[in-house]
């Protein structure tokens, strides 16, 4: 899946910042990390699960697109974008880049890598299914891992936790600590990925493959009886 050029993301960010969209909408740097989350947690989320959020927290937040064609424009390029995610994970997750701004202040001529709209979009994504995380915040190294995006997409902070992200150069060095916390939480999540898609694979339904033998049918062991006499009575083997 191939990853979606500047070009179509500047377009896509300028339409999620148009009036065709709520005041609440993602723009896409906290989309890139709402959709991050979602990719690399412990489970799968339906897009129907995840994309009203991107237009905001409210029913009413949902866009009134100009036409058929920019809706499908816009969720084709949001969708392109989430699998691309996807795949960077399956394929070399330490090859991850976030879509991170720059900063600029009036006192300082340097500018600083800032990630408070990508981790205030990874906190959301995070958020649609918070309680399956819980073995992360339980985890020491989890904690550490979660620590940028707490500090830095989280309002909720306390004092001491604010005093680690006062000045410029404090956000951004949590900023640089993104790509490699992205790829440890998705290999932490890994095993435990393919052990629910193992479970969901072993409760399906198995295929019969000999017709089903009816109670009153004769018994297939070859005894003669009705199945329900013989080995339909789960007590005689034949």
């Amino acid at each position: 899946m191939p990853l979606l050029s500047d070009d179509e993301l500047n377009k896509l960010n300028q339409i999620l910042l148009s009036d065709v969209m709520s005041d609440e909408a993602l723009t896409a740097e906290s989309l890139d990390g709402y959709l991050s989350a979602i990719a690399i947690g412990p489970i799968t989320l339906m897009p129907s699960q995840w994309l009203p959020g991107v237009w905001g927290p409210e029913p009413e937040d949902a866009p009134e697109f100009k036409s058929k064609k920019q809706a499908d424009r816009v969720m084709g390029l949001i969708i392109r974008h989430y699998n691309s995610i996807i795949e960077i994970m399956e394929n070399d997750p330490y090859s991850f880049r976030p879509i991170l701004s720059q900063r600029k202040f009036s006192d300082d001529p340097r500018s600083y890598v800032d990630a408070e709209m990508w981790a205030l979009g990874f906190m959301q994504g995070l958020n649609l299914c918070r309680s399956a995380w819980q073995p992360l915040f339980d985890n020491p190294d989890g904690q550490e891992w979660l620590k940028p995006f707490h500090l830095l997409g989280s309002s909720d902070l306390a004092e001491e936790e604010k005093s680690l992200v006062l000045r410029p150069d404090q956000r951004e060095k949590f900023a640089e600590l993104i790509p490699v916390y992205v790829a440890s939480i998705h290999n932490y999540w890994l095993p435990f990925r393919k052990a629910v898609f193992e479970r969901a694979l072993a409760s399906t339904t198995i295929q019969r493959t000999s017709p089903k033998v009816g109670r009153n049918d004769p018994c297939p062991c070859g005894s003669g009886k009705k199945f329900k006499k013989c080995c339909g009575t789960g007590s005689d083997l034949h």
